[in-house]
């Protein structure tokens, strides 16, 4: 099930030489195989900065995160069983008025965060 993505800011539609291509619609989650957590979709933009270099896609989250890249998104329909939704994500997209993970996955889907913890000093927080 593809979701309408919101328009780009206008600052993403040119940058210098920089043509985009906004996108109008894709599956609603995006998995990136850098990070931990599923990510929901607000805006993606196809970005070719210049003939001599190949195209890359910008992603663009609810919850403020941004990635850029070529190979390592994977657009989900549903988020894998045991993956964690951004909660961030969740709330902003739902805020805005669209429908839960829940409803859009047809399932349940976990949520969550990712928190910084100190290592040094014997754990003490």
């Amino acid at each position: 099930m593809k979701v309408t993505l919101q328009k780009s800011p206008a600052h993403f539609k040119r940058i210098g030489k920089t043509t985009s291509i906004a996108w109008t619609a894709c599956e609603p989650f995006v998995e990136n195989t850098r990070a931990i957590l599923i990510h929901r979709v607000r805006h993606v933009s196809t970005l070719r900065i210049s003939e001599k270099y190949e195209p890359h896609i910008a992603v663009h989250a609810w919850c403020g995160t941004g990635m850029t890249g070529r190979t390592k998104f994977t657009f989900l329909a549903a988020p894998p069983d045991g993956s964690l939704v951004c909660a961030r994500c969740e709330e902003a997209a739902v805020r805005a008025g669209l429908p839960t993970s829940d409803q859009l996955a047809g399932k349940h889907v976990h949520l969550g965060r990712l928190v910084a913890v100190r290592e040094c000093c014997g754990g003490d927080q």
